[in-house]
């Protein structure tokens, strides 16, 4: 080889180990930021979980939750942080003391993914148990899937509400008694869908909750001894709700927690209505149910104007209802009178309909003009006090709770 072939082989070299180092400084850099990362989102999903932790604690201590320590891991690929045998503590009431209903799993694990950070996975093992001093009791899933969308500027800004969206999706629900061998309920299926806005304005939306259960059935055996017509089962159970306008529902349900009197938690609900209402918030429901033959529908809408007013409509349609009551009058023949009034009460609002039985239609609007159903006027609608309505829910002094009459005494 000449020495001009030298040359370039020597500089070809030379050009690859400069290359094969700068690859690697790449490498070492890329790594080091991501373990920088991975223990930065470990972290702040430990935090999460204590967070969580704690909240669920009430300020009473009456409702309290235990764990044995909380654990971080997934490296390289996952970031995660896991709630070790939790152990939550309700009380429930009874005739000297509460009982309380403990409530246990073996974990439940926060696991963000490399490939897709704005993914907050939340794992759980298929089994929570139950205990009461009466014994102990379980929930089963055969299929458990539940997921959060992070709010992308609320990775590096904790005091940002980080959770944008949540979904469920969970399957082969069943509730056992007697220490898991007698079963008690059984759901197909449980899809839930939310959106969560605290920071909205009077124009955007602040939270739209979606809830679907199929297939709500009691067992077989529960179903006999207790006479339960349509198999014990509803068929289909729907929830839609969508709230509009500016309302701080995260500092609202934090006032809430701190608040021990129940006269003083309904006042902070009656003045965040009233602050969402006088700025002009809208709320919208729907209600769908299928029992046994018939599928009942509800759904109503209300806004309010400058004055804080409200106004609004209903819609409540029915179907089958002829061979519905004709199932629960058999079963039960004590409600036959309690039908007869329902069924006279509504009158003005059955059909009959050859596809699909007796038939209920109602729909109702309100508002300044009144309360109108199908188009007759029912009612007249004096304005809403807020101020009366707050005053009904004023916190009692302390003592026994009944302020002395003026000019009494010697």
């Amino acid at each position: 080889m000449g020495h001009e072939g030298r040359v370039l082989k020597s500089g070809t070299g030379d050009l690859m180990r400069g290359f094969l180092r700068a690859l690697a400084g790449i490498v070492v850099v890329v790594a080091l930021v991501w373990a920088g990362l991975w223990w930065y989102a470990q972290a702040r999903l430990q935090a999460a979980l204590k967070l969580y932790a704690s909240e669920l604690t009430s300020p009473d201590g009456t409702t309290s939750m235990s764990y044995d320590g909380i654990s971080g891991g997934g490296f390289p690929l996952a970031a995660t942080a896991t709630l070790n045998n939790p152990r939550l503590t309700i009380p429930l009431p009874g005739n000297d003391m509460p009982s309380p209903l403990v409530l246990g799993m073996s974990h439940v694990t926060l696991r963000v993914g490399v490939l897709d950070p704005l993914v907050l996975h939340l794992d759980m093992p298929n089994k929570i148990t139950g205990h009461v001093p009466q014994g102990d009791g379980a929930v089963t899933f055969g299929k458990f899937s539940a997921t959060a969308t992070l709010n992308r500027q609320a990775l590096f800004n904790p005091n940002i509400f980080p959770i944008s969206a949540e979904d469920a999706d969970i399957s082969d629900i069943n509730v056992l008694g007697s220490s898991g061998s007698i079963q008690v309920l059984h759901i197909d299926r449980l899809h839930m869908h939310e959106t969560l806005n605290p920071a909205a304005n009077a124009g955007q939306t602040s939270l739209t909750l979606a809830e679907d259960l199929q297939g709500v059935a009691l067992p077989d055996w529960m179903t006999k001894i207790l006479g339960v017509p349509f198999d014990g089962k509803i068929e289909h159970l729907g929830l839609n709700a969508s709230f509009s306008g500016a309302l701080d529902w995260v500092g609202l349900a934090q006032q809430l927690k701190a608040q021990t009197d129940e006269n003083a938690k309904t006042q902070l609900l009656v003045n965040a209505a009233h602050g969402w209402a006088k700025q002009g918030g809208n709320a919208t429901a729907a209600l769908s149910v299928t029992l046994g033959p018939s599928t009942l529908n509800a759904s109503g809408d209300v806004k309010f104007d400058a004055n804080a007013q409200p106004s609004g409509q209903a819609e409540v349609t029915a179907n089958h209802l002829d061979a519905l009551t004709s199932a629960i009058a058999a079963a039960y023949p004590s409600t036959q009178n309690d039908i007869n009034q329902a069924e006279a009460q509504l009158a003005p609002y059955l059909s009959a309909d050859r596809d699909n039985g007796q038939v209920l239609n109602i729909h109702a609007t309100y508002g300044a003009s009144g309360v109108m159903v199908n188009g007759q006027k029912m009612a007249d609608m004096p304005p809403l006090d807020w101020n009366e309505l707050t005053s009904l829910f004023t916190p009692q002094a302390s003592g026994d709770g009944a302020a002395a009459p003026q000019g009494s005494g010697p």
